[in-house]
């Protein structure tokens, strides 16, 4: 039995990623934040479209977070579908932190929305009640964002909240070319 085993071949690999170019994300759409920003993107609309149909005092307010909802949710969503957020040397800042509170004020907005259509609404024409029923839901997407961004932004670790995340991933891998072992024929080799 030899004590003096041959050192083992490996074989180091270096694998360097760049993501330096901007790329379309065509899953995006399919995942749940995607869902959520599409979601709101609709009932955004909706409750634009039936704040205007009717005149009433509080409609100035609905239509201006209804519209400024959309606009902002259809921005993150084109951040978030051309890959513009993980470029964080190149647009630093805490975005899981920017989109939580972007998602609290949009919430506390759609509320106050919500209850000044639904004010009106037994006293005017049935599309304010439209839109205070759709402003209630932007009210509770948007509060499912605002939950679903909390979890993002809590589970994230501090290099990505403080927008210190580079962009290169530099992986070292080892692999074991060899089969040869260093045993006698009558013993099974040992690991």
């Amino acid at each position: 039995m030899m004590n003096e085993e041959p050192p083992p071949d490996y074989e180091t690999v270096n694998v360097t990623r760049h993501s330096n170019g901007l790329s379309i994300n065509p899953e995006y759409p399919r995942t749940i934040p995607g869902i959520i920003k599409i979601t709101e993107m609709v009932v955004s609309m909706i409750t634009f479209i039936s704040s205007m149909v009717y005149w009433y005092e509080g409609h100035g307010w609905v239509e201006f977070v209804s519209i400024n909802a959309l606009i902002s949710a259809l921005i993150y969503f084109i951040l978030s579908l051309v890959n513009l957020r993980n470029f964080t040397s190149r647009f630093p800042g805490p975005w899981e932190l920017i989109e939580f509170i972007y998602c609290i004020i949009f919430t506390v907005f759609y509320l106050i929305a919500a209850l000044v259509a639904s004010a009106f609404a037994a006293r005017y024409h049935g599309n304010v009640g439209v839109a205070a029923f759709f402003a209630f839901l932007g009210t509770a997407i948007f509060l499912v964002d605002t939950i679903y961004q909390y979890r993002g932004w809590n589970a994230s670790d501090s290099s990505v909240r403080t927008g210190t995340a580079g962009a290169t991933i530099t992986t070292t891998t080892t692999h074991h070319t060899s089969t040869r072992y260093a045993c006698s024929d009558s013993e099974p080799p040992k690991y």
